[in-house]
């Protein structure tokens, strides 16, 4: 059985690397998406209407500009 790096003492570049090379590792991704987030930024509703293959496009192209 393989150990999953330590999220939480990642760097948040070294942990968008990770995501990248392990995109369904959902522990990373919420370190990065939910434990990390500004609690100020601005929340948007989930696009429930949009086909799950679109909304995983435009999250793949933000962690490609970062």
């Amino acid at each position: 059985m393989m150990t999953k790096p330590n999220f939480q003492e990642m760097s948040r570049e070294e942990l968008k690397k990770y995501i990248r090379t392990h995109p369904t590792d959902d522990d990373a991704i919420r370190e990065l998406f939910v434990n990390r987030r500004n609690p100020n930024a601005k929340r948007y509703p989930y696009p429930y209407d949009m086909p799950e293959v679109e909304v995983r496009d435009i999250f793949q192209k933000k962690l490609d500009r970062c």
